[in-house]
């Protein structure tokens, strides 16, 4: 994979997370808005070699952690590490050049990343932990808010797939030692 042209992406995927937060999102109670680093993320985890998609979700993860109102580091990280050993076990399962398969990932992918993330931030506040619980805590909102984020995402990765799947060249992913190709 070429790194260079992951960087890039990563970060114009980043400013469109943080700038297009407040023009897309639902103002609504719970504060919906998509998770264009997910996109990114499992879009990446469907073409990349197997050693590359973890070290290229932990980075996401990394950079998740660090956008405004989280309020400890690490459990995104780790959340999108937990998401790239299940894109690894379910990628054999699609057609990994397809924006449907994107599409469905997202959403699939995205379960298993929101609730080790929900888990982790939940498990700081246990007495036996000695981490301060985070003020207005509740795990069910949470997990609900998550839920509409992983379906507004999902929704907004059918028009970012077929940008993404035209990347496939710049992003040179190989399957094997050998550099054979994906496409």
């Amino acid at each position: 994979m070429n790194w260079l042209v992951f960087t890039i992406t990563a970060y114009i995927f980043l400013l469109l997370q943080v700038g297009l937060t407040s023009l897309m999102g639902i103002p609504d109670a719970q504060g919906v808005s998509p998770n264009f680093l997910l996109i990114l993320a499992v879009y990446i985890g469907l073409l990349a070699p197997t050693k590359t998609v973890a070290w290229g979700m932990l980075a996401l993860g990394l950079l998740s952690n660090l956008l405004p109102g989280r309020p400890v580091l690490g459990p995104e990280a780790l959340g999108y590490l937990a998401g790239a050993f299940a894109i690894l076990q379910l990628r054999t399962l699609v057609f990994r050049e397809s924006v449907v398969s994107l599409v469905i990932m997202v959403f699939v992918v995205g379960i298993f990343i929101q609730l080790v993330t929900v888990a982790l931030y939940t498990a700081r506040g246990l007495p036996f932990l000695l981490g301060d619980p985070i003020p207005a805590w509740n795990a069910t909102d949470q997990l609900f808010r998550r839920f509409l984020e992983l379906l507004y995402s999902a929704a907004i990765a059918i028009p970012l797939g077929f940008i993404l799947i035209r990347l496939n060249t710049a992003f040179r992913f190989t399957t094997s030692a050998r550099g054979e190709r994906v496409f």
